[in-house]
C-alpha cells in the first residue's frame, strides 16, 4: 500500500497535452504560446496559481506541447528553480540548462551548435565567477577587509605622519591623500575587473542574440514581416517551483534574468505563486516592503492558472482524480471509502478542493486506521467528513471534538445542499452535522435519514466524536 500519489509521467520536451489535459488547460496553454510568439521584446511571464494547483504538470506538457505547434522554430527549456537552490549561483545553473538544451538541437550544423554552446558556457562562467566573487566580499565584510578599506587605513596613517610633520588645515590634508601613491595599482586591478564584468555581460548577452538568429539583411529584404535584426528563432526558458526556493534565491534568480537576459526573443515564464513569492520579498527586506510593486519590475505580463475548474467539469475531474489517489492508495478497500468520497463531493462543490488537496485528503486516509467491520454509520460518515476537514482546514478539527464550531461556518467547507448524491443525501448529511456540531434540531428531524434507513438511530455525539477524533483520525500525523 502507498502513502503518496506517484507523479504522473511525464515526457519532457515529447509529450504534450494529448492524454495529460484532464483539467482542460490546452487552451491556457495555446494562450500562452500565442503571447511568446507575437512579441519580440524580451518579455518575462508570471504563470500565478495556488499550491496545488498543477502548475508543474501544465507547465511540464507546455514545454513540450509548444515545440509540437506547426512551423515552430522556439527552443523551450525547463528549469527547476527549487532543485537547484542548493547552489550558491542561480546564473550558473541556468546558463547550465540553457547550454544543455541547445548541445542536443538537431538542428543546428554540429559545429554551429558547439561554437554557441562553449560560448555561452565560457561567458556564464566568467559572470558567475564575478558574482560569486562579489558575493563572498560582501558576506565576508567584516571578518576581512576589502581593498578600498584597507587603502583608507593606510592614507589614515599618512594623515597622522603629516600632521606630525605640521599639516593643519583641510586642504593640505587633501592635497596628501591626492600626492599620495598609496592605492595606485590596487585601484587599477579593481577599475580593470569592473570593466572586465561589463563586457563579459555584452558578450554573454551577444551569445543569447545567436541563438535567436536575428534576421539578417538579406532576409529582411526577402521577407516583407521581417527587420534586419529581428529574431527568427525564440528562446523560452520555463522557470518552475519559483515561489519554494529560499527566499535570497529566489530574488537573486529574479535579477539575473532582469539584468543578464534581457535580450530580444528571450522570454521567461514563472511558475509561481505570486503570493508566497511576496512573502519571500518581505522575508528579505522587512515586512513593510511594498511587496506587490517589488515584483511587478521583474515580469511584464501574468496568465492565472484557477485553483478550481468550470462547473461543467469540476465534478467529473474531482471523481475522477479522487478515484485515481484512492486506487493508487489502495483507498476502496477501506470501510470509510464511500463517505469520504461524499464529503469530497461536497466539499468540491464548496469550491474548496485543489488537486494537491485531493492528494492530501488520500494521504490522511491511508494513514488513518480501518474502522471495525461492523460499527455503526455514523462512525463512516463522521471520520470521512473530518478527513477531509483535517486536509482543507486542519485547526477546526478540535473545534469539531469540542463541538463549538458552528453549522453554518461547517457549511463554507461542505456544500450539501447543491450536491444530489442520491435523492436523499444531501439533506441527510445537512441533518446529520447539524446534530453532530449540536445544532438544536426538532424530534425526529433524522427521520428518513440513511442512518435510519439502515437501522440505526442517531449516536451520542457527545461521546463518538472524541472516540473518532482521538482513537482514528489523530492516531498518526502527516509531516
Amino acid at each position: 500500500m502507498r502513502l503518496t500519489v506517484p507523479e504522473p509521467k511525464i515526457d519532457l520536451y515529447n509529450d504534450g497535452f494529448a492524454d495529460h489535459d484532464q483539467l482542460d488547460r490546452k487552451a491556457t496553454g495555446d494562450k500562452l504560446s500565442d503571447l511568446v510568439e507575437r512579441i519580440d521584446d524580451p518579455m518575462v511571464i508570471a504563470l500565478d496559481g495556488a499550491w496545488g494547483s498543477g502548475k508543474s504538470f501544465f507547465l511540464k506538457c507546455w514545454v513540450g506541447e509548444h515545440l509540437k505547434r506547426k512551423g515552430n522554430t522556439t527552443q523551450t527549456v525547463y528549469f527547476d528553480a527549487f532543485g537547484h537552490d542548493f547552489l550558491d549561483d542561480p546564473l550558473i545553473a541556468l546558463t547550465g540548462a540553457i547550454a544543455e538544451r541547445f548541445e542536443r538541437d538537431k538542428k543546428l550544423p554540429p559545429a554551429e551548435r558547439e561554437s554557441r554552446v562553449q560560448k555561452l558556457k565560457k561567458f556564464g562562467w566568467v559572470l558567475g565567477k564575478s558574482s560569486a566573487k562579489i558575493g563572498v566580499s560582501v558576506a565576508g565584510h567584516y571578518a576581512k577587509k576589502l581593498v578600498g578599506e584597507e587603502c583608507l587605513e593606510e592614507f589614515g596613517k599618512d594623515l597622522e605622519e603629516a600632521s606630525q610633520k605640521g599639516v593643519a588645515t583641510a586642504e593640505d590634508e587633501v592635497k596628501t591623500l591626492i600626492d599620495s601613491g598609496i592605492g595606485n595599482e590596487a585601484s587599477k586591478v579593481f577599475w580593470r575587473e569592473q570593466r572586465a564584468k561589463i563586457v563579459a555581460m555584452s558578450a554573454f548577452r551577444e551569445v543569447l542574440t545567436e541563438l535567436t538568429e536575428p534576421a539578417t539583411k538579406e532576409q529582411a529584404e526577402d521577407d516583407p514581416k521581417l527587420q534586419e535584426g529581428t529574431p527568427t528563432r525564440k528562446l523560452v526558458v520555463v522557470i518552475d517551483e519559483l515561489d519554494r526556493c529560499r527566499p535570497d534565491y529566489a530574488l537573486s534568480l529574479l535579477e539575473i534574468i532582469k539584468h543578464f537576459f534581457n535580450v530580444p526573443g528571450v522570454h521567461f515564464v514563472l511558475g509561481v505563486n505570486l503570493k508566497e513569492l511576496q512573502n519571500s520579498v518581505r522575508a528579505r527586506y522587512g515586512s513593510g516592503v511594498d511587496a506587490d510593486r517589488y515584483l511587478r519590475k521583474f515580469y511584464q505580463a501574468a496568465i492565472a492558472l484557477p485553483n478550481s475548474w468550470s462547473t461543467q467539469s469540476s465534478s467529473t475531474i474531482v471523481s475522477e482524480y479522487f478515484e485515481f489517489c484512492s486506487d493508487q492508495l489502495s483507498l476502496r478497500e477501506k470501510h470509510v471509502w464511500g463517505d469520504l468520497k461524499l464529503h469530497v463531493t461536497a466539499a468540491n462543490a464548496a469550491g474548496k478542493l485543489s488537486l494537491r488537496d485531493l492528494e492530501h485528503i488520500a494521504a490522511i486516509a491511508a494513514i488513518t486506521p480501518e474502522l471495525p467491520a461492523r460499527v455503526p454509520g455514523a462512525f463512516g460518515a463522521l471520520l470521512g467528513g473530518l478527513i477531509v476537514l483535517k486536509a482543507i482546514k486542519p485547526v477546526w478539527i478540535d473545534r469539531v471534538r469540542n463541538r463549538n464550531l458552528r453549522f453554518d461556518e461547517f457549511v463554507t467547507i461542505f456544500a450539501f445542499k447543491k450536491v444530489w448524491f442520491d435523492k436523499h443525501h444531501h439533506e441527510d448529511l445537512s441533518g446529520f452535522w447539524k446534530a453532530a456540531l449540536g445544532e438544536s434540531l426538532d424530534e425526529g428531524s433524522l427521520q428518513g435519514t440513511v442512518f435510519q434507513e439502515r437501522g440505526r438511530v442517531a449516536p451520542d455525539f457527545d461521546e463518538l466524536i472524541p472516540k473518532i477524533v482521538d482513537n482514528y483520525l489523530n492516531a498518526f500525523q502527516l509531516s
